[in-house]
């Protein structure tokens, strides 16, 4: 599953995420922020222990680019 919002919010999610966590070393952040290749929204994973307002749902195929798929 993954949260869509703002670039912003996926950012503070992160942020969040990443604090609570207390990642430290090889690991500096909890997620990537992907962007969605024709809109502008982004998502990142959610995370099972953190909550937030942003939709949550499953990326469909459409987030993912067609090029180079054969």
């Amino acid at each position: 599953m993954h949260y869509i919002g703002t670039k912003e919010q996926c950012e503070q999610y992160n942020a969040q995420v990443t604090a609570g966590e207390h990642y430290s070393g090889g690991t500096k952040r909890w997620a990537d922020i992907r962007t969605h290749p024709e809109q502008e929204i982004w998502a990142i994973q959610k995370h099972n222990d953190y909550e937030c307002d942003m939709e949550l749902s499953e990326l469909s195929e459409d987030w993912y680019p067609k090029e180079g798929i054969i």
